[in-house]
């Protein structure tokens, strides 16, 4: 009778060994490789696999080997261990394979948004750091619990942590309405994980606005002489970000040509546009007091509102510039807590509801976020723009510009 065991291959040029399993039948035996690699942290000294993860997966194989062994009846008696190894490998054939970080990679790129592309990249990245070759079959809540502790224990901070399971989370749901046809009764991912795995809800972010008086100051806040000052640059983007009703950065790097439309800027907001059936479409007043900014900075070669993407030629490093200004902000206006560029949005939700009293749904509403709750309401309802124009301008002229 065919015996199978669990062993490792030599150790490669990147320190990993391949996953084998040991098929001995008629005093012969085989390796057969596997799609799983591990490091010397999931080995113990003597050489065995310690990974629980890993374990378990070999078993599941092993399971489904013995199975089909037992299907053979006595025809397996006669078979060799490379014979056996080659009916085996042939059964597994008809099994439903998807390389789900290579999918993750695809998903990608059908992104429209720069920084969504680029958090899926990273999600693949990291991984493909965790378990090398991963099937989309692989995706258990059990795999699932495995990589969260795997991010907590390479430190990655809770909020990330969210961010990167809802993004996994998207993936298979992707995969699962690609692959599966129910009309048709074809299902080749059956498994539905995040039935029973529940993503971690990061703790309540603190603070991260800043007073009246302390955004006036940074408003007021006079330019370097340099002509490629990063603290200009952040001054800028941030006093766009306020007026323009706390957008984010992604959006003022994008901005097409004709999203300003007289008195207004029409966009999609890029964070949540393609998980939105309106696109995430909203409008902005402009106030009379930024339009020199938006002249300053008006792209020459009309392909975008803003010329920034010339100088900056990806979200990256726009973001980066930014982020350095603003910490050289900080130390000319320093703050009883740390703030960064996100201080424009999150100081101009606190001043609609706090300052300027603005009911909690139209300053839902300002920052164009979505609501499960009233989705199926906000289908009847047309948008009264003129209503969130005003609230607006009550906010931004809480500012002496």
């Amino acid at each position: 009778m065919a015996t199978f065991k669990t062993t490792l291959g030599q150790i490669r040029a990147d320190g990993t060994r391949n996953v084998k399993i040991r098929i001995v039948a008629r005093k012969t035996n085989t390796l057969v490789s596997t799609a799983m690699y591990v490091t010397s942290k999931q080995v113990t000294r003597g050489g065995q696999i310690k990974d629980a993860q890993v374990l378990d997966a070999c078993d599941t194989i092993i399971r489904k080997w013995r199975d089909t062994v037992a299907k053979l009846g006595g025809a397996a008696d006669v078979l060799s261990a490379k014979d056996l190894a080659h009916i085996l490998k042939n059964a597994e054939a008809d099994v439903f394979r998807l390389d789900f970080i290579a999918h993750i990679r695809e998903l990608a790129t059908t992104k429209r948004g720069e920084q969504t592309s680029h958090n899926y990249c990273v999600v693949a990245k990291s991984l493909e750091r965790f378990s090398r070759n991963l099937d989309v079959n692989d995706i258990t809540p059990q795999l699932l619990k495995n990589y969260e502790q795997w991010l907590r224990d390479t430190g990655i901070s809770p909020g990330t942590i969210t961010q990167y399971m809802t993004l996994v989370r998207s993936a298979h749901n992707a995969a699962r309405l690609q692959y599966n046809d129910e009309e048709a009764g074809v299902t080749r991912i059956p498994r539905q994980p995040f039935a029973k795995y529940k993503i971690p809800q990061p703790p309540a972010p603190a603070a991260r606005g800043v007073d009246l008086e302390t955004l006036q100051a940074i408003i007021d806040l006079e330019d370097e002489p340099s002509v490629k000052s990063r603290r200009n640059l952040a001054h800028d983007c941030f006093v766009l970000s306020f007026a323009l009703g706390g957008m984010n950065y992604a959006d003022i790097y994008a901005l097409p040509y004709d999203a300003l439309k007289g008195d207004y800027i029409e966009y999609n907001r890029q964070k949540t546009r393609d998980a939105r059936a309106d696109d995430a479409l909203y409008r902005v007043k402009v106030i009379d007091e930024i339009r020199p900014m938006l002249t300053r900075y008006r792209d020459p070669a009309k392909k975008r509102l803003f010329r920034f993407y010339s100088h900056y030629t990806t979200l990256k490093s726009f973001r980066e510039s930014i982020c350095f200004g603003m910490a050289c902000i900080e130390k000319v206006i320093p703050y009883k807590r740390h703030y960064t560029f996100y201080a424009a949005r999150h100081t101009y939700a606190s001043l609609a509801y706090n300052v300027a009293k603005i009911d909690k749904y139209t300053v839902h509403e300002l920052l164009n976020h979505s609501d499960k709750e009233m989705k199926i309401t906000d289908r009847y309802i047309e948008r009264d723009w003129s209503n969130l124009f005003d609230a607006h301008e009550r906010i931004v002229r809480l500012i002496k510009w």
